[in-house]
């Protein structure tokens, strides 16, 4: 373990990057700022920078960071009133990601110390940005984005997702990702809860997908099904 910075000295130099380096060079294509995060309208869709701390920062001779990227539609949120996830810091995108995982070359976590050349640093960061954003306006529909969450997404959104797709009458493509997700989780006790999620999602479209064998009946029977296991 290193030496801790408790004056909040590396605090400082971060802030002092972000507010001198970063900030100018996302505002220059089109995002604003919200503390931490960034966001800018592209068309339908959002896109979402937020730099996330490491929470053993002050307790380390050196000071990280991760960068989490995300892209929301306002067609998809328009379609799914009152489904909001305020307190995650990408605000129910359906695509939502280290920044790594778009660009593998990029760190997972962005580390400096007192040694460091803020500078270089700074110029490193924009220019790993600006491979993220590359990635990033490869989507520039919310076609392409909910193509994206239905052929990557499993755990991320799945419920909004569902509802978007009910909410357009895409039964089609709404069966073809209900199955990827029961084919992943329908043999874990947890299935219970993404069918009862996906049903209050879908709506009127649960017959139908019930009918084609990716979701469970319409039946309240195995609630008590461990009773008297005791």
């Amino acid at each position: 373990m290193g030496k801790g910075t408790a004056d909040g000295s590396l605090q400082r130099a971060y802030e002092a990057m972000v507010s001198s380096d970063v900030v100018p060079f996302l505002r220059a294509r089109g995002f604003d700022v919200s503390g931490p995060s960034f966001e800018r309208e592209r068309g339908p869709l959002y896109d979402m920078i937020n730099f996330q701390a490491d929470w053993h920062n002050g307790t380390m001779a050196w000071h990280g960071f991760f960068v989490n990227v995300g892209i929301g539609s306002a067609e998809v949120d328009t379609a799914c009133p009152g489904y909001k996830r305020v307190a995650h810091p990408l605000k129910g995108s359906l695509l939502q990601h280290r920044w790594e995982h778009l660009v593998p070359d990029l760190p997972y976590e962005v580390r400096f110390d007192h040694r460091t050349d803020m500078r270089q640093l700074a110029a490193a960061l924009c220019d790993g940005l600006d491979l993220a954003l590359a990635e990033m306006e490869h989507i520039g529909t919310t076609k392409q984005l909910v193509r994206y969450a239905v052929d990557n997404n499993l755990l991320i959104e799945y419920d909004k997702t569902c509802r978007y797709l009910a909410a357009i009458d895409d039964i089609e493509t709404l069966t073809e990702y209900v199955t990827t997700l029961h084919n992943c989780f329908g043999r874990q006790d947890r299935w219970s809860i993404f069918d009862r999620n996906i049903t209050t999602a879908v709506g009127r479209w649960a017959r139908v997908l019930r009918e084609r064998g990716v979701l469970g009946p319409n039946t309240a029977s195995g609630v008590f099904k461990n009773v008297g296991q005791q």
